[in-house]
């Protein structure tokens, strides 16, 4: 029987080369539908009932991250295989996390996509190469004390500011800093942390116990 796999992507020509690769295996894949939202996502999954999601990460509404938290609560036996272009040490710990099987970047090859697929329908857990240098360099640095994401001391301190609620003003103020040092700081941090937003850098800071929830 033919693995049922849906496409979650809002490109349709990232869908349509997928699909192509997936139908040069003959009758070993079906590709049941695509979806370009989470929203549509959550519709075809209980519609056409997929034994495998690939997925990326950026998609209009939910997130593919927090999407794939849902569907494995709602959907435990169906797979999931994040295909993104983001390859963060952050974004692979939060996928893993939430349930995804396996992590793939978009710049890999067919062959690749088709083993990714193979090993996470067959259970097993699938990391493209970048994917799995950056846990074990993430893992190295833990064990030589250098934990959150490799942040500086003075990193750690503005994280905490930041959380705190501190402008950048203030902050520059308080640590005796320029403003535009500050701002370099704050690019620093959401780039090693691959996180954008203030309320990411508070749920991450709260998580890895930098501060303290209110």
């Amino acid at each position: 029987m033919a693995i049922r796999i849906l496409l979650v992507d809002d490109h349709p020509m990232l869908r349509g080369s997928v699909t192509d690769c997936l139908l040069r295996q003959g009758s070993k894949f079906e590709v049941v539908g695509e979806a370009g939202s989470s929203e549509e996502a959550l519709q075809k999954v209980a519609q056409l009932e997929p034994n495998l999601i690939i997925m990326d990460v950026e998609i209009p509404g939910e997130n593919g991250i927090e999407l794939t938290r849902r569907i494995r609560r709602l959907y435990p036996a169906v797979v999931v295989l994040i295909l993104t272009a983001h390859g963060g040490i952050q974004r692979i710990n939060n996928a893993l996390d939430a349930g995804a099987s396996g992590y793939l970047l978009k710049d890999c090859t067919a062959q690749e996509l088709i083993a990714a697929v193979d090993a996470t329908i067959s259970g097993q857990v699938y990391l493209s190469p970048a994917a799995s240098t950056a846990i074990v360099r993430d893992y190295q640095r833990q064990m030589k004390g250098e934990g959150n994401a490799g942040l500086t001391p003075r990193e750690i301190d503005i994280l905490r500011r930041i959380t705190d609620g501190q402008t950048t003003k203030e902050i520059a103020y308080a640590m005796g800093l320029s403003t535009k040092t500050v701002e370099t700081h704050r690019v620093n941090i959401m780039t090693k942390l691959d996180i954008n937003t203030v309320a990411g850098l508070t749920k991450y800071a709260i998580r890895e116990g930098l501060c303290r929830p209110e």
